[in-house]
Formats: structure tokens, C-alpha cells, sequence
């Protein structure tokens, strides 16, 4: 049997205790794959488990194959945006003062400078007409401007900025879980009890919807690490600033709020415990070399836009 055999399920029992208990009757690979470099992957993180879904194939050239591409336009504003706004919140934790507005904007332009001469000094940044480098820079301080309106008023008080939090589904596995969470709160509770919470920033063509923040694989990964340290938080809010484009004008902002119950808690556990055995499987009956399983061709991530492997792949352009 090779190293990717897969560790025992678990019997459920009548409350969970431990994160393979949440995983429970589901096969999980005691190792993940060997990447490029030939070092077996040890991190699941959200955005990888995302990509998975999305696509298996780009999961595969990214991750396996080590194929990287620049980040667009919009990932870099959005980047530097979070880099002002968890400043903000990391100087209010440490100092228990506020930076200004003109503050944080000065912050802001010194992380473009030195973050844009980090990505043009290995791949670039794949600007386009819509959002080119002039454009997204002003978007960015019009962005940090409307956080300080409508969004930080709300967040509540920090309690920690981008911490790492990290745990594996059960403890013989090789791998691991992994999330940085953009910032920790405390807020009033709707009976005025103090109430914890995680925030996340982010920078969008459109606004989350509640149902879209409900079902949300980020959400339900960021709270099931907190519940699984044993310091549960009661809530996960999304603080979202929407660009202005076709259908907005202006730029608009607003924040949406989800929460987990113990059920949806082991059910985005049970899934990533799943696409860690798929990940296996594929890899042992199709190797680092073959396609693994391509997108939905509806998708609008499965375009010569949104995908940089589309021209050259069988699911997208075809061969």
C-alpha cells in the first residue's frame, strides 16, 4: 500500500471529539499528494478547497504541477485593501488608539508601491481594460474611504488580526486544515451580551447575498476552526465592498452576517474530508500528469477570461 493509504473512518459517537469524529465514516488519506517540488502537500486551506470544487484540473495544474500565474487586477486591489484595513485594526489592538482615515490611506499607497515591485519582480499583474492599474489604484482609496463610513463602525472590537489557525481532522494525518482569519471581534449581542465573532473583507464585482453567505465553504471553515479550538465564535460577517461596474454606479458597501450550527459545522469538515480523499484517488489512478476533472462549462470561471490555462485545456478551449 503506498503512502496515501487511507486512514481509518471513524464511528460516530454520541457527541463529537475530535475533528475526525466530524469527518466521520469518510476515508481521509493520511497524505496529500507530492507537489512539483517533490514535497507532499500539507495544507487544505479555503481558497484551495474552493478551486477544487471549482475546477479539479486547475486544483491539479496549480497545486501538483506548480503552474503559477499572475494575480489579476482585482485580487491585487482587493490584497491591499485587507493590508490597510487590518493595519487599522492591528494599531487599535496594540495602542487602543484609532489611525485616521488619511492614516490608513497613506498605509495603503506605501503597501501598492512595495507589494507591486514584489509582483512585478516574479510574474506581473495581469491588469485589463476594465480595471487597469490607474483605476484599481483610485478604487483601493475610495474602498478604504467607504470601510471607515459604513463598514468599521460595525465590525466590533478586535481581539486579533489575521491570526492563523490550524488543525488537522484527525491526528495521525500529515496534513492539515489551514485559514488566516482577516480579524477577530467582540460585539453586543442582541441581548446586549458580549458576542465573538469573525470578519472578513472583501473586494467585489457583487455583493454576497445572505443565502450565498449561508452556504458560504469560507464561512462554515474559518467558524469550525474557532469551534474546534474551544472558543467558539457566534457569528461570521462578511464586510463587503462592491465595485462600481455595469450595473453599479457607484461603489457600494454593506456587510451580511451567517452563522453555523453544530450539523453544518461537521458537514464543511465531512467535505473537505471528501476532496482530500478524491485528491488521493485521483492522483493514484491518473498520476501528476493526466487531467483530473474539469469545470462546468457554463461557468464563467471556465473562459479565456478568468482561466489562463483555458487556451490549452481539453475541458476548456479542447485540444
Amino acid at each position: 500500500m503506498s503512502d496515501l493509504a487511507l486512514a481509518p473512518a471513524r464511528a460516530s459517537t454520541s457527541g463529537p471529539q475530535t475533528a475526525a469524529d466530524l469527518a466521520a465514516r469518510i476515508p481521509i488519506p493520511t497524505r496529500l499528494p507530492i507537489r512539483y517540488d517533490g514535497e507532499h502537500l500539507r495544507h487544505l486551506s479555503p481558497s484551495s478547497y474552493a478551486k477544487w470544487v471549482t475546477c479539479p484540473e486547475t486544483w491539479r495544474r496549480h497545486y501538483i504541477k506548480g503552474e503559477r500565474t499572475p494575480p489579476s487586477g482585482a485580487m491585487f486591489l482587493g490584497g491591499r485593501v485587507d493590508d490597510a484595513l487590518s493595519a487599522y485594526h492591528r494599531h487599535t489592538l496594540e495602542s487602543g488608539t484609532a489611525l485616521t482615515l488619511e492614516q490608513v490611506q497613506e498605509h495603503y499607497r506605501e503597501c501598492w508601491s512595495a507589494e507591486l515591485a514584489v509582483e512585478q519582480a516574479k510574474l506581473g499583474v495581469d491588469w485589463d481594460h476594465e480595471l487597469n492599474q490607474k483605476a484599481a489604484f483610485e478604487l483601493g482609496l475610495q474602498a478604504i474611504a467607504l470601510a471607515f463610513k459604513d463598514l468599521l463602525p460595525h465590525v466590533g472590537q478586535p481581539v486579533a488580526v489575521q491570526r492563523k489557525v490550524e488543525f488537522a481532522l484527525a491526528p495521525e494525518l500529515q496534513w492539515t486544515i489551514l485559514c488566516y482569519l482577516d480579524l477577530e471581534t467582540v460585539r453586543p449581542g442582541e441581548r446586549g451580551e458580549a458576542t465573538p465573532a469573525v470578519v472578513d473583507y472583501k473586494v467585489k464585482n457583487s455583493l454576497i447575498s445572505q443565502d450565498g453567505a449561508d452556504r458560504d465553504p469560507q464561512a462554515g471553515l474559518y467558524l469550525a476552526g474557532r469551534w474546534l479550538e474551544g472558543r467558539p465564535a457566534s457569528e461570521f460577517t462578511f464586510a463587503q465592498i462592491a465595485k462600481p461596474g455595469k450595473r453599479r454606479k457607484e461603489m457600494g458597501a454593506a456587510l451580511v452576517t451567517t452563522r453555523r450550527s453544530a450539523g453544518q459545522l461537521r458537514g464543511v469538515l465531512a467535505r473537505v474530508a471528501l476532496a482530500a480523499s478524491q485528491i488521493a484517488d485521483c492522483y493514484e489512478r491518473l498520476g501528476p500528469d493526466e487531467p483530473w476533472g474539469f469545470a462546468d462549462p457554463t461557468s464563467w470561471k471556465c473562459s479565456r477570461r478568468f482561466c489562463h490555462a483555458w487556451g490549452r485545456c481539453p475541458g476548456g478551449r479542447g485540444l
